[in-house]
């Protein structure tokens, strides 16, 4: 009986030890983690945008998204983002718009970023030169070549779903987010 009593004792003083080490070291790293996650925001912003010297985040019900100013105030454009299903899960994508609605660049989240897709095949459309596509099409445009005459997007061999997901969340996105600009 004195043994499990032990036994229960040094156990629960390991499962506090541990909680409280584990609690101290998520409050002394949190903020550094949101630190980071606002530098890597403010860099993806700026990629996609470089010509924009400010961002100005709107949350609406429904929609977030940031206008891209220049230092005089005016407005150059949004960037928005969105997450189409791919074949391995979401794919996070942040999508420039210029004010007359052609798309001026953009990103998609990396493995890191908790990109799902295979690895070889479908992780392509992380690539610069399957992304460029992108650059300086309108809604209509943005079509896989494979599934309209009018498209202009080259899918990448063997990742349809994954270039599918990309190009239809694009061009949903751009529908959606475009009337902002108005």
């Amino acid at each position: 009986m004195k043994l499990e009593l032990k036994m229960i004792v040094v156990l629960f003083s390991v499962s506090v030890a541990s909680a409280a080490l584990l609690s101290y070291v998520y409050t002394s790293t949190k903020p550094v983690i949101e630190k980071n996650n606002l530098k890597k925001e403010k860099e993806a912003l700026q990629f996609i945008s470089p010509d924009a010297d400010t961002f100005i985040k709107v949350e609406l019900e429904k929609d977030t998204f940031f206008y891209c100013c220049t230092h005089k105030e005016d407005t150059i454009g949004l960037i928005f983002q969105i997450a189409p299903h791919g074949y391995g899960g979401p794919i996070k994508i942040m999508v420039g718009l210029k004010k007359d609605t052609t798309i001026s660049r953009i990103r998609i989240a990396g493995p890191a970023e908790g990109l799902k897709e295979t690895p070889g095949l479908g992780m392509n459309i992380t690539e610069k030169s399957f992304q460029e596509q992108f650059s300086g099409k309108k809604e209509k445009e943005i079509f896989l070549k494979k599934d309209k005459k009018a498209g202009t997007i080259d899918a990448i061999t063997a990742a349809t779903i994954s270039s599918r997901a990309v190009t239809n969340g694009i061009r949903e996105g751009v529908k959606r987010f475009s009337k902002y600009l108005k």
